[in-house]
């Protein structure tokens, strides 16, 4: 997931019949990549760096920080994101015992990270 740090809310609320306003920043801020792993109970690993991810950055987060924190049978979902289609990402995972799906293109919804990252977003938001 990738954050500006000039990210703010797009809508507000207000009293009935009264507008509400705010200061927009013009500045966007810099980008920060933010990578993760959740399960049904708890954040598992999360790594941030500055700029965009690519397969080595990747490949750096499953090695140092998901794969102490996986379990024999755990299954990891990635979307089809270039850097997770690293030759070396699968065997690494499959390694531990856990196994790998990958989701098929343009279905985020079923990526249960998702709801997750959303909400991260609007929290930082505020």
């Amino acid at each position: 997931m990738g954050v500006l740090l000039g990210l703010t809310r797009t809508h507000a609320r207000s009293d009935r019949g009264s507008r509400a306003y705010d200061f927009k920043p013009y500045y966007r801020g810099a980008k920060i990549s933010v990578i993760g792993g959740i399960s049904f109970k708890k954040v598992l690993a999360v790594m941030t760096l500055n700029g965009s991810m690519n397969g080595e950055a990747y490949k750096v987060f499953v090695e140092h920080f998901l794969l102490p924190q996986l379990w024999v049978g755990a299954v990891v979902v990635m979307d089809n994101l270039p850097a997770h289609k690293v030759e070396e990402i699968k065997p690494l995972i499959e390694s531990v015992g856990a196994s790998v799906l990958y989701l098929s293109p343009y279905s985020p919804e079923f990526n249960p990270i998702e709801h997750w990252w959303s909400q991260l977003k609007a929290f930082l938001k505020v």
